[in-house]
């Protein structure tokens, strides 16, 4: 059982890592969080990932387009 999280914290940390290379996030810093809360931090990236999109933006731009 142990062995079965350890596995799973240090998979979500590897994912964590390169999403965050992917999106241009500091990725030690999700590699960690993944590492010690495992998939429960993806709501938390998906949101900072998207936070930084808007700002990058702007707020004037529209995300989708009729």
């Amino acid at each position: 059982m142990y062995v079965a999280v350890i596995l799973l914290a240090l998979l979500s940390g590897l994912l964590f890592y390169i999403a965050a290379l992917q999106s241009a996030l500091p990725p030690r810093r999700w590699a960690m969080l993944g590492c010690l809360f495992g998939p429960a931090v993806l709501p938390m990236f998906m949101a900072r990932r998207r936070w930084l999109l808007v700002c990058a933006r702007g707020g004037r731009y529209a995300l989708l387009r009729a």
